[in-house]
């Protein structure tokens, strides 16, 4: 539940908010006049995964062969899709 605070008592009491949200968990609004202006909640960090870690992560999974294989069929997939002609015009 977001608890609603005035501006000026968060800035009276900063520390004693920081500790509610680090480890109570609480939210709170603040407000100043009539208006919300900010949200304050705990920060979860997400760590985001590079290319090069969601290659890393399914590394392996393929044999040699049918990595090879699949390579394989998709450069004769590149080749075919050349060699069709286009029809439409997608620019617009």
């Amino acid at each position: 539940m977001n608890n609603i605070v005035n501006i000026s008592d968060f800035r009276n009491n900063i520390s004693d908010y920081i500790n509610r949200v680090i480890y109570n968990k609480d939210s709170f609004l603040l407000k100043k006049g009539k208006s919300i202006v900010a949200k304050v909640v705990v920060y979860k960090e997400q760590k985001e995964l590079l290319i090069e870690d969601k290659i890393k992560k399914y590394a392996g999974i393929w044999s040699d062969k049918e990595a090879n294989l699949i390579r394989k069929y998709a450069r004769k997939l590149r080749k075919e899709v050349k060699l069709i002609p286009r029809k439409y015009d997608l620019s617009g």
